[in-house]
């Protein structure tokens, strides 16, 4: 079928108001390419000049800017600590390794939070850099959670196992680990800080931790029992402390007499050694 001007492609009758914006329309775009083209004729080519003057020094350059770094134009101008209270902002900046004036991309939040890391006072950090010009540190110091006496000596070891420059008073009020579980003061501190976030008012009354090599078993003896508790050497589930809670206050009269509760199995427990004059009277 032929199709007359009159008409679009699909056969439609194009009005007399349609044709007349579709030639107007039409006369704008020849009128301005044709604005455009004279425009260029008379001053584009100080835009292709410049161009080309770009493209060569680029090429001429290009060693120099295939190592152009944008972030070498931003120094670090502000350090936030957020947190410390035993250390103060120099014992930070200094141990982290930066300083003001330093370019940007040469701080890297990993290699910082690392280096902080190595300190016994700090428990944990986060390194965050902000647009343009700053560093943020949030520390979250280390606490005493564990003492261990030597003799006179004595030492105190955060949560991390790490050993605290704390005054002598303060390992009174911690629980203690003698020297069968000594070589195995990370793992110990780690397990009592998981019982303080957890439950601190059980792990106020832990009094010593011990291991027994034979059972491969922590003992811990607890300030408001006569007997000695064993709990397992791996994880310690939040739901063995309910547990030994229950038992306590459900048979009290039961562990009175008793010289050893293990905790080493899933669900249950064994009491052990009762006490003969318990046991007959």
């Amino acid at each position: 079928m032929y199709l007359s001007d009159k008409t679009t492609f699909f056969g439609r009758r194009i009005g007399y108001n349609e044709e007349k914006r579709k030639r107007t329309r039409a006369m704008k775009i020849k009128s301005g390419t044709k604005a455009s083209l004279r425009w260029f004729r008379r001053r584009g080519w100080i835009i292709g000049l410049v161009l080309v003057i770009v493209g060569v020094a680029a090429w001429t350059n290009r060693f120099y800017l295939q190592r152009f770094n944008p972030m070498e134009l931003r120094h670090l101008q502000y350090i936030d600590i957020e947190g410390n209270r035993m250390l103060t902002w120099e014992d930070v900046v200094q141990n982290a390794h930066v300083e003001p004036g330093m370019l940007l991309s040469e701080v890297f939040e990993d290699s910082v939070e690392k280096n902080l890391m190595q300190l016994p006072l700090i428990h944990k950090v986060t390194v965050e850099k902000h647009f343009p010009s700053s560093l943020t540190v949030k520390v979250q110091e280390s606490s005493p959670v564990v003492a261990y006496f030597q003799g006179n000596r004595v030492s105190v070891y955060s949560e991390r196992g790490l050993l605290l420059p704390m005054s002598t008073s303060a390992a009174f009020h911690l629980p203690v680990v003698d020297s069968a579980a000594y070589e195995r003061i990370g793992e110990v501190a780690s397990r009592l800080q998981q019982l303080r976030q957890e439950n601190k008012d059980l792990y106020n009354l832990v009094s010593m931790v011990s291991w027994n090599q034979d059972l491969q078993a922590y003992e811990i003896f607890f300030s408001d029992t006569g007997y000695k508790t064993l709990f397992p050497q791996g994880k310690w589930e939040k739901s063995l402390w309910g547990l030994f809670e229950s038992v306590k206050r459900g048979f009290p009269q039961d562990l009175k007499c008793a010289g050893e509760v293990d905790m080493r199995f899933a669900g249950f427990l064994y009491v052990r050694n009762y006490d003969k004059r318990c046991v007959n009277g």
